[in-house]
């Protein structure tokens, strides 16, 4: 939205759409509540600087959508690398992701697209299951 009074107005985003940085701030927190509460999840949080996290994935879920926020797809990888994510359990944290947006009632095709950069970077996050 434009702080210029008068100024013409229009969605060029998916992250203008759901509402810019308030919204994405809200769903990030409340995938962070549900995930914490999740018994399988919550041990990959332990010790974990979580404001720093949760501005790590405001930057992300922004940069998907289309906003102001760039994000280093390719550091995933290393950053994820020492905690041994699970096919499931990244499935899961998907799965949670695409609630909280269906909560707070982000278009169908915005969840989509979404689920579909998840999708796309989960060989970088997901530790192969051992033979």
């Amino acid at each position: 939205m434009s702080d210029s009074p008068g100024a013409t107005t229009t969605a060029t985003s998916a992250y203008e759409l759901i509402g810019g940085a308030p919204s994405v701030r809200e769903a990030v927190n409340r995938l962070y509540t549900y995930l914490l509460a999740d018994e399988q999840l919550a041990g990959y949080f332990d010790g974990v600087d979580l404001p720093r996290l949760k501005g790590h994935m405001v930057a992300l879920l922004s940069h998907v959508l289309g906003g102001p926020a760039t994000y280093p797809v390719e550091k995933l990888g290393p950053a994820h690398a020492r905690l041994g994510i699970s096919a499931a359990h990244y499935q899961r944290v998907a799965h949670y992701a695409a609630g909280v947006l269906f909560e707070l009632h982000v278009p169908m095709d915005v969840i989509i697209q979404v689920g579909q950069v998840l999708a796309s970077v989960e060989p970088l996050i997901v530790r192969p299951a051992a033979a």
